[in-house]
C-alpha cells in the first residue's frame, strides 16, 4: 500500500494508541502527533477514504480491519527499524523510535528491507511472504 508520510505517521500513531484496535479521541492523535484538531480532521477523512479508518461520534476513531492490518505491518517494520538504529547504530531509544518512523516515511521500500533482513533475516524472509 503507497501511503504519503503523513498518512503513515498517522496511522502509525492511531495504532499504537489504540491499543491495535480500541476506539481513540481524535484529540488524543492531535496531542500525540502535536498537530492541530483541523490537521487530524483532514487526515482522518483522507484514511476514511482508504478504508483503513472509521471515524464515530465524538471524534471517536477505530482502525478497521484492513487499518489493523496495515498499520500493523507498518509497526513491525518499525520496530525494526528502531532495532537497527538502537542495537546497531546505538542510538539513544526516544531518538531510535522517533527516527525510525521517519526511516518508514522516508526510505525505499528496498532500503527498508535491506535493514529489516540485517536486523532479523528470518523476519525479513516472513515480511516479504505476506506481502509487506
Amino acid at each position: 500500500m503507497d501511503m504519503s508520510a503523513a498518512a503513515t505517521r498517522y496511522l502509525l500513531t492511531i495504532y499504537r494508541l489504540s491499543g491495535e484496535g480500541a476506539p481513540v479521541r481524535s484529540v488524543e492523535i492531535a496531542r500525540a502527533l502535536e498537530v492541530s484538531p483541523a490537521s487530524v480532521v483532514h487526515m482522518l477523512g483522507v484514511l476514511v477514504g482508504a478504508e483503513l479508518v472509521n471515524k464515530g461520534y465524538y471524534g471517536r476513531v477505530q482502525l478497521t480491519e484492513k487499518g489493523i492490518w496495515a498499520a500493523n505491518q507498518l509497526h513491525t517494520k518499525c520496530v525494526l527499524l528502531e532495532s537497527f538504529l538502537a542495537q546497531e547504530l546505538e542510538v539513544e531509544a526516544g531518538t531510535a523510535r522517533r527516527d525510525a518512523v521517519a526511516c518508514l516515511c522516508s526510505l525505499s521500500e528496498e532500503s527498508i528491507e535491506g535493514i529489516v533482513r540485517r536486523v532479523l533475516p528470518e523476519t525479513a524472509a516472513m515480511l516479504q511472504a505476506s506481502g509487506a
